[in-house]
């Protein structure tokens, strides 16, 4: 999800032409800012569009992470600072100017033009140190209770390994399909020609259509479950661990979201969509025997 008004949504639709790029995977992308504070400054952004820190998941924060660090190494063997900061700033009295999250990976030298970062000094008295400390401890430890614990990896691939199954059960029940309805089509048109009966000719288009609807039944399970296993791998939205429901992979839907009638529920649950009907894997098929099948109910009748 992007949003039309963020500077950097539209970096990562690749709508500026300006932008000097650097990186870019399906998780992150990294640029230079248009005034860097030291040669070699290069922002790092999650391609959803994340306001703050607050908003970023534990999946994203892991990429994230892992790229700031992909692009630390590669600044240190490009231009060999004497040091490195990494800043990422949130809301206005953070300095935050652009409400996109972003990591500024800036190379540091002795005396150059960004200077000291941090004040020289405080006068913060040991009680609110020690007021500070305590609350912080406190939250640290509700948030420890209450937050999921991450997906280890193996659990991760075990629950791919689950879809990839059921995947490949859809794929060979297409294959089944087909391999079933060619004989019964070849003998119930061999014999309307044989005994001129326009019936078993009928049996014959009547069985390509029952064919044609449970393939592409399976068609549509299968990609609804390519889709589960992408979100998955991805990690693009949070699913329940070993989940094998597709509608995990949906968005919610929105509280004011219209309710469907009953006529748009039916359709949606039993009727596959255009596209799975004329997909290279039903339409060529399945209209080449109704051409036949066709074919063959008229020479019957002649």
């Amino acid at each position: 999800m992007v949003s039309e008004e963020c500077e950097f949504c539209e970096i990562v639709d690749r709508d500026d032409p300006e932008v000097r790029e650097v990186y870019r995977d399906e998780h992150v992308v990294a640029f230079f800012p248009t005034e860097p504070a030291a040669l070699g400054h290069v922002l790092v952004v999650p391609r959803r569009h994340v306001p703050d820190i607050w908003a970023l998941n534990a999946d994203e924060a892991a990429q994230l992470a892992r790229a700031t660090l992909l692009l630390a190494d590669a600044i240190r063997d490009a231009v060999r600072p004497e040091g490195l900061n990494v800043i990422q700033s949130n809301g206005e009295a953070a300095t935050q100017s652009v409400r996109h999250l972003h990591v500024h990976v800036v190379p540091r030298r002795t005396g150059d033009a960004m200077g000291p970062i941090w004040p020289e000094e405080t006068d913060y008295s040991e009680p609110e140190k020690e007021r500070a400390m305590l609350e912080v401890r406190g939250a640290v430890r509700l948030r420890a209770v209450s937050a999921d614990p991450p997906i280890a990896p193996e659990d991760r691939r075990k629950h791919l390994d689950y879809i990839q199954s059921v995947v490949t059960r859809q794929s060979a029940a297409s294959s089944s399909a087909k391999a079933w309805l060619l004989p019964i089509v070849t003998a119930t048109f061999g014999f309307a020609l044989t005994q001129e009966s326009w019936p078993l000719a009928a049996l014959g288009l009547v069985a390509i259509v029952l064919f044609a609807y449970l393939d592409a039944n399976y068609l549509r399970s299968e990609k609804q479950f390519r889709r589960l296993y992408n979100t998955v791998a991805r990690s693009s939205r949070k699913v329940p661990l070993y989940t094998l429901d597709p509608v995990d992979a949906d968005d919610p839907m929105l509280a004011d979201t219209p309710a469907k009638s009953r006529w748009k529920t039916f359709v949606e649950k039993y009727l596959p969509e255009r596209a799975i009907w004329t997909s290279w894997s039903i339409a060529p098929f399945y209209i080449a025997l109704m051409l036949l099948g066709i074919g063959v109910l008229a020479v019957s009748i002649c």
